[in-house]
């Protein structure tokens, strides 16, 4: 119950009182009843919100709610005394005079009158200094001056691209491909054939064998050895060639990349027979 009275009380102050201008000044309703017990609940609610709101630096709406607890408890004069602050911080210093002048008049006794009086005197010459200083104006930035066509940036110039325009060819690297790959098979081949001389030396010292098929064996792969050794420097001068062929031939030429495409060298082995087949299609 406290709560919801309380919200209301904020939502009517906000429209009425939170939401005017600094310049506007009201004067305090003479306090002509003696709160009640309701009353008085309600106006400590009001005043500890207040509180809040005011360490918070929230001023409007501490004065909101300082605004309704003084309404309610028209005696507690001492919450005159927080207005004029918090309408002094929020920048509305008439209304933190009337404030003020309201509690001297309601607590003429006050211990502290001497001081509050000088407290308004001086608000009073804040106001009078502000009021014959006019406002500066702010200045006008100037336009800036359009360029002439002979102040203008120049475009930043395009740096050419060293690709451009320039074909790689590709028969060459088919050349390299396959002298590496006859490379291979005749490593291969090699390695192979040198391990059957080997094994057909062990059977037939001095080549001196008892039977006919150790030594057409040894014979035979004697003759693999060399065409392995033949295809592996044939693979290797095949590709150092298309190696050649690739650095040395100018980029852009006139020969059709689908000519180049359909050329192939391919190496081909068979029952004593290996070495390299070349087929194009023009």
């Amino acid at each position: 119950m406290r709560k919801s009275l309380a919200s209301s009380v904020v939502m009517t102050a906000l429209l009425t009182v939170g939401l005017a201008r600094a310049e506007d000044v009201k004067q305090y309703a003479e306090c002509g009843h003696e709160p009640t017990e309701t009353d008085v609940t309600a106006a400590k609610g009001a005043f500890q919100a207040g509180n809040a709101s005011f360490d918070e630096a929230d001023y409007p709406r501490a004065i909101v709610y300082w605004e309704d607890a003084y309404r309610r408890d028209c005696t507690a004069h001492g919450m005159l005394l927080n207005l004029a602050r918090a309408y002094e911080l929020n920048g509305n210093k008439p209304q933190a005079i009337v404030a003020l002048k309201t509690y001297v008049a309601r607590v003429p006794t006050s211990p502290d009158k001497d001081k509050i009086e000088r407290r308004i005197e001086v608000l009073n010459k804040q106001m009078e200094g502000e009021k014959a200083q006019p406002p500066a104006a702010a200045p006008v930035p100037a336009a800036p001056a359009p360029l002439s066509p002979a102040t203008q940036p120049a475009p930043p110039p395009v740096a050419p691209d060293p690709g451009a325009g320039k074909k790689v060819p590709i028969a060459p690297l088919v050349v390299i491909g396959a002298g590496g790959a006859v490379t291979i098979v005749g490593v291969i081949l090699y390695a192979a054939a040198k391990s059957d001389v080997s094994a057909a030396e062990k059977k037939c010292p001095n080549r001196m064998c008892p039977d006919p098929a150790d030594i057409e064996a040894g014979n035979s792969a004697r003759k693999r050895v060399l065409t392995g050794g033949v295809l592996s420097v044939g693979g290797v001068l095949v590709a150092g060639a298309g190696l050649a062929w690739y650095f040395l031939t100018p980029r852009g030429t006139s020969t059709s990349a689908k000519n180049e495409t359909e050329r192939a060298l391919t190496p081909v082995a068979g029952p004593g027979f290996y070495g390299l087949s070349y087929a194009g299609r023009f």
